[in-house]
């Protein structure tokens, strides 16, 4: 066996890989019987999404507003289904199980990745792999920045659905921005 080369993963790859650990995850915490497991396995849910979220926004979702057909909606749908999560996720993190209201507040967080994790996987990966983006270089961005997060602390949560001033602004500028002061200028 000549020198033991990985082979290369592309983005789409590594983000299904994190969608399936996240489903066992929650596959768990439904088979789970004592309060102490179900903590435990929320906490892990809740470490996930927020990282796999992170890499999602910071790095896969600029790629795929800027460069896939059809990029603006598919984010607009994604960054709107994420704040919806994040706002669970940040219930639960200061809930316990046994607390009321806990098992149902993970159901309905189950059921939302899940959704969001269907269209994800049929309809934006397929317009980012026929982007003609760099997948494998994206790979190896994402995998840089979720080691990095992994190294960290989960941070503080808070349970808000802002609207004035909504503070969840996109951090890059959307093609259509782009384009605005392009014509501008």
């Amino acid at each position: 066996m000549k020198g033991t080369k990985q082979m290369s993963k592309d983005v789409t790859e590594l983000l299904h890989a994190d969608h399936q650990k996240v489903r066992e995850l929650f596959f768990q915490f439904s088979k789970a019987d004592s309060d102490k497991e179900k903590n435990m396995l929320v906490k892990q849910i809740l470490t996930e999404l927020y990282i796999h979220a992170e890499v999602e926004e910071k790095i896969v979702y600029p790629e795929v507003e800027n460069e896939a057909e059809e990029g603006e909606q598919l984010i607009g749908e994604a960054e709107n289904e994420h704040r919806v999560v994040k706002f669970l996720m940040a219930e639960l993190s200061k809930m316990s199980a046994g607390s009321e209201d806990f098992d149902s507040k993970v159901t309905v967080l189950c059921e939302l990745v899940n959704h969001h994790i269907r269209e994800e996987e049929k309809e934006m990966f397929e317009k980012l792999r026929e982007s003609g983006a760099d997948l494998e270089g994206l790979a190896e961005e994402v995998a840089a920045k979720k080691a990095e997060l992994q190294e960290k602390p989960l941070p503080a949560m808070h349970a808000t659905l802002e609207i004035a001033g909504d503070s969840a602004k996109k951090p890059y500028p959307s093609k259509s921005a782009s384009k605005a002061k392009k014509k501008s200028a």
